[in-house]
């Protein structure tokens, strides 16, 4: 980005929220986070709107669990970009609870980071960007038949970036960034059939949310007061669960995500100048198809999905989010003990190569992903 830079964080004004999410370059499409449940990334997750688990919270209200129960999640991950070694490492924690039908979860919604050394050849419009995005979203679900469930729920966002780049003086390089949050709130529906005992079907809708991010812009002329209206997208999700044979259960589903609200990223500084990057990001999908296989007090779990990319061309692929369709491949389990559940499961990401023109460079990138978790049920 040129002197036009963006926004990112600031842990200090909301620290509870921003110990949820540590900056990491997002695993799903954009700068998406879909990294909420351990048992979910071992099949990629595969069909997760017709999951009913304590992590429905955060995927569709209307299959969060009648029981009581506690599940905390963690993930890491490990991301490679190039050039320049570009990727950081990110942890992501989550956590979830229902009771008679309320669920309850705090969860990253958003994220990302890149970090690119002070001389490349592409310091002018990068250097380092950082988003974070962390949930609470409190949920509620009833059941319309012995077959349908629906469900609602409402969230807050919290919201934080910071993007910095070089700019030219003549002295050298000096460096412009602007950082800033918000908080903002958000809705989710959802709706859970059960035609038969071996069918489930899951439609969930999570709804946009407006922000305005307001912080500082600084820059070799010093210090001033700057904003940024952003809009994080609607994102609806469908996903269906077919036990094949009592032990085995096959997960299919669809995500549509509505990137197109990210045209451009405008900042308005305090002296009256606006400053404008061009994005022009299209609505993506995500398809996704995975396993189940119960053995004993033992589930394994196999799944593989592709991301698409909101990047229309070359020509609007930035250092800052040099984004490209992907390919998931992940594997699990979790074993069962008393009221107790134990999942681990990982993943790994292939990213397409792609091209950028400012600069005009190529780009590679990969991501690992390792995920722990823990279930309670009373």
């Amino acid at each position: 980005m040129n002197a036009g830079g963006g926004v990112v964080s600031r842990f200090g004004s909301c620290p509870y929220l921003a110990m949820l999410i540590m900056s990491g370059n997002a695993a799903a499409s954009g700068f998406s986070l879909l990294e909420r449940d351990a048992a979910g990334l071992g099949r990629a997750y595969a069909g997760q709107a017709a999951v009913v688990s304590p992590a429905a919270v955060a995927f569709n209200p209307a299959a969060i669990p009648e029981t009581t129960a506690l599940s905390g999640n963690l993930a890491q991950l490990w991301n490679q970009v190039n050039p320049e070694d570009a990727g950081t490492q990110a942890t992501v924690p989550s956590l979830y609870g229902t009771h008679r039908n309320i669920g309850l979860g705090v969860y990253g919604a958003f994220g990302l980071a890149t970090d690119y050394p002070e001389d490349w050849e592409g310091r002018y419009q990068a250097l380092y960007s950082g988003i974070n995005a962390a949930r609470v979203q409190l949920t509620s679900s009833w059941s319309v038949t012995d077959s349908l469930r629906l469900g609602a729920g409402v969230f807050l966002q919290y919201f934080e970036a910071e993007l910095t780049n070089a700019v030219p003086t003549p002295f050298g390089d000096g460096r412009f960034k602007v950082e800033g949050d918000d908080t903002g709130f958000g809705w989710s529906l959802g709706a859970l059939w059960s035609p038969s005992e071996q069918l489930d079907l899951g439609l969930s809708f999570a709804s946009k949310v407006d922000h305005r991010l307001s912080g500082t812009a600084t820059s070799p002329l010093g210090k001033q007061d700057a904003s940024v209206p952003l809009t994080t997208p609607e994102v609806i999700r469908a996903g269906l669960r077919w036990r094949a044979r009592p032990a085995l259960s096959l997960l299919a589903g669809a995500s549509w995500t509505r990137w197109s609200r990210l045209q451009s990223l405008d900042i308005q500084l305090g002296n009256g100048l606006m400053l404008s990057e061009q994005h022009r990001w299209r609505d993506t999908w995500r398809l996704d198809l995975g396993g189940e296989y119960e053995r004993g007090p033992w589930t394994f779990r196999l799944g593989t999905a592709w991301d698409q990319a909101p990047i229309r061309d070359d020509s609007y692929r930035t250092p800052r989010l040099p984004d490209s369709d992907r390919t998931w491949l992940a594997a699990g389990l979790s074993y069962a003990t008393g009221p107790w559940i134990f999942s681990t499961s990982y993943a790994h990401l292939w990213f397409a190569n792609s091209q950028g023109e400012h600069p005009p460079v190529n780009y590679s990138a990969r991501s690992n992903i390792l995920a722990l978790g823990l279930e309670r049920t009373w």
